[in-house]
């Protein structure tokens, strides 16, 4: 059997691409008509997960609503007012984005530990971490492992100085 290169399952797949169309939605500018929901992205820290990324839509539980129906969300219990359905889809859409958000973190972490481990001096990013990027995206790396400090160095003037000389 071959390996499932996607990390996702059906369901969380389904979330993702809801949450991006329902984005694109909020974010279009030639809308026909003009709302005021928006979103934005924040840090949130929390005693189970640590700091993780989170999205604050406003009129809050109204789109994570909207967004768990396109998914397929069907509460467990019986829901007796919009309201409890409203506040139960919002909830599954905390906890699918908090899940997949966690997974999100929790890998990157692991990233950037190897990259701290087995990166040389004058680089910033390790060729393991190259090679790993390599696998997973081949059309899109290309091979220019550089540092930082030495871009600086090659320019003769800092921007303080070039700020300095406007003045």
């Amino acid at each position: 059997m071959p390996y499932n290169q996607n990390p996702f399952t059906q369901k969380q797949e389904r979330f993702l691409r809801a949450l991006k169309s329902k984005l694109i939605e909020i974010r279009d500018p030639d809308k026909e008509v003009l709302d005021n929901r928006s979103f934005e992205f924040y840090v949130e820290y929390t005693k189970k997960l640590g700091a993780i990324p989170k999205i604050r839509f406003r009129p809050s539980c109204m789109i994570k609503e909207e967004i768990m129906k396109d998914v397929g969300y069907k509460p467990v219990t019986e829901i007796k007012t919009w309201k409890d359905g409203r506040n139960a889809a919002a909830s599954a859409f905390d906890k699918y984005w908090d899940n997949l958000v966690f997974r999100l973190v929790k890998a990157a972490k692991v990233l950037a530990t190897f990259n701290q481990m087995f990166t040389e001096e004058n680089s910033d990013m390790s060729e393991l971490i190259f090679l790993v990027q390599r696998c997973i995206v081949p059309e899109k790396v290309e091979h220019r492992i550089v540092n930082s400090n030495q871009i600086q160095e090659n320019n003769s003037k800092s921007y303080i100085e070039e700020l300095a000389e406007l003045k």
